[in-house]
């Protein structure tokens, strides 16, 4: 029932349904050919013989050729003027073409389909059933999960916007102080130091920062922090330091050998378990743990000011902001694959949470209450829809269309008056002329 509410705000054409023209056929037409004939052929027969059978014979053809041209003129003058002369009360469905559109859309709003009517019917209906047999056919729950995921794909444009980016970043930076510095968190790093993670975790720290030297960026700032150190030891007085310092060949060497050799070894150090870089590191952080869960203030001061350095100086937008992209591009990919994981999984949740809701025997009168009374209150309040869509397609059509639309319904029907026609006009006729041969 809600279809006609949807359509409120939505400017539509009249849909016109096309009238498949039904096959006429000519019972009326051949039923006065007929009694014409029958009448001619008396009225010759008696120029021959004067017999009172032929007299009362010939009345019945005359009163049948009588009732059918009567018939014909009347069903004739529903659609058209008869012999095309504007006989006044004829063409009545064409004349009076806006009070039978008008009639006919109140029969159907007031009458066929209104509220009481439609409500009767709601009534004896179980929404929940038909929800639940809905669920059963086998590619229903995909289409019912298909809007979901078109929702939660544009939801997750959101995780882009920068607003959210913002929220990220902020709530980082607020967990990041919040964090406990005490020997709790000491002994959790002892443990993550002397754990199986510990290896996976330097190996991705030593190559990310191996790329990182590789990067044709921390070439360039090597390049900017010598001229400005060959700088800061000219303002203090030194002159041959400075003048080594600003060669671009030395600059270009230090710096190559800075990157590649940093770069190397660090690749080393995340493949070789035994290298010494990565023992050096984690006994290195091992011991500062345990002095941390000690209780040591020193390592306890430490930490403080490495967390200060962190706020400080770390620049947590570009991270942010290409794990959110990231992100939706998971969840975009995954929401367009109906066959996906994610899709799955909201597939089976969709059809368990229902079907589960819907076994309660209290939830589902709940749910069938519900949707009554959500279509009783919609059907009260756009009911008029019903007239106005009745009204638009009969107007839509031009009068001569309604009436071959009409005729085509109704033809044969008609056909079958004007056979009565003449067919009790010709039994009156005779008993009318038997009645007078007795008297």
């Amino acid at each position: 029932m809600s279809r006609p509410a949807e359509t409120l705000d939505v400017a539509t054409e009249p849909v016109v349904v096309s009238a498949v023209p039904a096959r006429r056929n000519h019972v009326g037409t051949i039923s006065l050919v007929c009694a014409v004939a029958g009448m001619v052929g008396c009225r010759v027969a008696l120029g021959v013989m004067d017999a009172p059978w032929l007299r009362i014979l010939a009345a019945g053809f005359e009163a049948a050729t009588v009732g059918g041209l009567a018939d014909w003129f009347a069903v004739t003058a529903l659609f058209r003027h008869p012999l095309g002369l504007p006989i006044p009360h004829t063409a009545i469905i064409t004349a009076r073409r806006v009070k039978i559109i008008e009639s006919i859309a109140n029969v159907v709003e007031n009458d066929w389909l209104s509220p009481g009517v439609i409500g009767a019917r709601l009534a004896r209906v179980a929404p929940s059933t038909l929800v639940v047999d809905w669920l059963r056919t086998p590619g229903h729950v995909e289409r019912l999960g298909a809007p979901l995921r078109d929702l939660l794909r544009g939801l997750a444009r959101m995780l882009t916007a920068d607003e959210t980016a913002r929220f990220v970043e902020h709530a980082l930076e607020r967990q990041l102080r919040e964090v406990p510095i005490d020997a709790s968190a000491g002994r959790w790093l002892a443990g993550a130091v002397e754990s199986e993670s510990a290896g996976a975790t330097f190996e991705a720290l030593a190559t990310s920062l191996a790329n990182l030297a590789s990067r044709p960026s921390t070439a360039a700032d090597l390049y900017w922090w010598l001229d400005r150190s060959a700088e800061t030891l000219r303002a203090a007085g030194k002159r041959f330091v400075p003048f080594v310092l600003r060669r671009k060949a030395v600059q270009r060497a230090l710096v190559e050998a800075a990157c590649d050799y940093a770069a190397q070894e660090l690749r080393s150090a995340a493949g070789d378990p035994a290298h010494p870089l990565r023992r050096a590191t984690l006994d290195a952080l091992g011991r500062w743990a345990s002095r941390l869960a000690e209780g040591d203030p020193a390592a306890r001061e430490q930490a403080e000011r490495l967390r200060a350095a962190l706020l400080e100086s770390l620049e947590t937008s570009p991270l942010v902001r290409e794990t959110l992209r990231r992100m939706r591009h998971a969840l975009e990919t995954e929401l367009t694959d109906a066959r996906s994981d994610l899709a799955v999984l909201i597939d089976r949740t969709l059809h368990e949470g229902i079907v589960e809701l819907l076994d309660d025997p209290h939830r589902r009168a709940t749910f069938d209450r519900w949707v009554r009374e959500m279509a009783d209150d919609l059907l009260r309040r756009h009911h008029h829809q019903i007239g106005i869509t009745v009204r638009e397609n009969l107007e839509a059509l031009d009068p001569t269309r309604l009436v071959e639309m009409i005729e085509s319904r109704v033809g044969n029907d008609l056909q079958f008056i004007r056979l009565n026609g003449a067919l009790v006009g010709g039994l009156v006729g005779l008993l009318l002329a038997m009645l007078h041969w007795i008297l």
